[in-house]
């Protein structure tokens, strides 16, 4: 997974990239840390350029929406694309968690 953030205001931006798979873990808790630890209310992780993702991957998503609930910011995720949003759809993870175009 290759990963840019910033920080808008109160806002986290996150663009995720190629490919979020097991071996991403360590990387994204680092990520979950560094929003919570942002003073952020909102987390948008851009989906755009992600061109795919495994079960791992998928479980990361629900780690990020449980520890968002815990330390008081939301999550979105933003524009995911072909095999990514079919996964997502397939999963019902858009029932779950907050997912815009």
């Amino acid at each position: 997974m290759k990963l840019n953030t910033s920080l808008d205001g109160d806002i986290f931006l996150a663009k995720l990239s190629d490919r979020m798979e097991f071996s991403d873990h360590t990387m994204f808790r680092t990520l979950i840390e560094d929003v919570s630890s942002s003073g952020a209310k909102k987390c948008v992780f851009d989906l755009s350029d992600l061109n795919s993702i495994d079960s791992s991957g998928l479980g990361m998503f629900m780690v990020a929406h449980d520890t968002a609930k815990t330390n008081g910011w939301s999550l979105c995720l933003k524009a995911p694309r072909g095999h990514v949003k079919t996964l997502l759809e397939m999963g019902k993870f858009d029932k779950i968690l907050e997912v815009v175009e």
